[in-house]
């Protein structure tokens, strides 16, 4: 909770966390979010962390009323398992890592019209951690893996070996197990893939961390260097085709001198 300025925080005791096997994001909305319900313990009491991850870089107008209704269904969950009034205080905890500035109203009351006495009026603020507004200075004074894997979605992934050393800054106070969890979700994101996750010799210590991700960061350069050789070796086949179309040439002509398809020649 590094990133949650609320003073009631600091007063959470993350040793009583306990995931909550639970979700009610819709199937429309399945594939843009996930959310994650924890509880624990505030003040001697059970209090639930909702956390709502939007993956889409295109901002939702409608968040808080999605929140409402999300928060709403957790709390007729909690009553049907028999729990009563007074319910558990539910903190609504959005987490974006979109490109797009996040314009959307942050509580449900600036999005209805206050005609009648706000009394009335439905009112949920949820708080948002938006990744791409974060500052590399704030990152770098914080030192878990939440930040550095902040810190590499916000980055230039060309220029992310330049910045080798802030990465390993901002990892600098985690256990080594964390270092070779990180050290997954690095490889898989550099691959562009949400599969399986990579197999990562285990790490003890932070030296052996700096030349694994070093490794990782050089291939994924040279494999970009490779892919941008490749599509300008792509482009001056598809100008040489585009020329011989002009000619009239024969398509399969063209497609014997530039390799091309006859399906990637009849789309230029």
């Amino acid at each position: 909770m590094s990133f949650v300025d609320e003073p009631f925080v600091k007063e959470l005791d993350f040793s009583t966390l306990e995931r909550v096997n639970s979700t009610f994001v819709s199937e429309e909305f399945a594939r843009r979010e996930s959310d994650v319900i924890w509880k624990l313990s505030f003040r001697g009491r059970p209090v639930y962390l909702y956390l709502l991850i939007e993956f889409q870089s295109s901002v939702d107008p409608l968040m808080a009323l999605r929140f409402l209704r999300y928060v709403a269904e957790l709390y007729a969950s909690l009553v049907t398992e028999g729990q009563e009034p007074p319910l558990p205080a539910v903190f609504p905890l959005l987490l974006y890592t979109g490109d797009s500035r996040w314009s959307a109203a942050r509580s449900t009351a600036e999005m209805i019209r206050p005609e009648i006495p706000e009394a009335f009026i439905p009112h949920l603020t949820y708080y948002p951690i938006l990744v791409n507004e974060i500052s590399t200075e704030t990152l770098l004074r914080i030192h878990n893996a939440v930040a550095a894997v902040f810190y590499v979605e916000n980055a230039d992934p060309q220029k992310l070996a330049e910045t080798l050393d802030e990465l390993m800054a901002i990892l600098s106070g985690e256990a080594p197990e964390l270092f070779e969890v990180f050290g997954r979700w690095l490889s898989n994101y550099l691959a562009g893939t949400a599969g399986e996750a990579a197999v990562i010799e285990p790490i003890r210590s932070a030296r052996e961390a700096k030349t694994m991700f070093a490794t990782k960061l050089k291939e994924y350069g040279e494999r970009l260097k490779e892919e941008a050789r490749e599509e300008g070796r792509q482009e001056v086949k598809r100008e040489t085709a585009r020329a011989m179309i002009e000619r009239e040439i024969d398509i399969a002509v063209i497609a014997d001198v530039t390799g091309l398809t006859r399906e990637e020649i009849a789309a230029l």
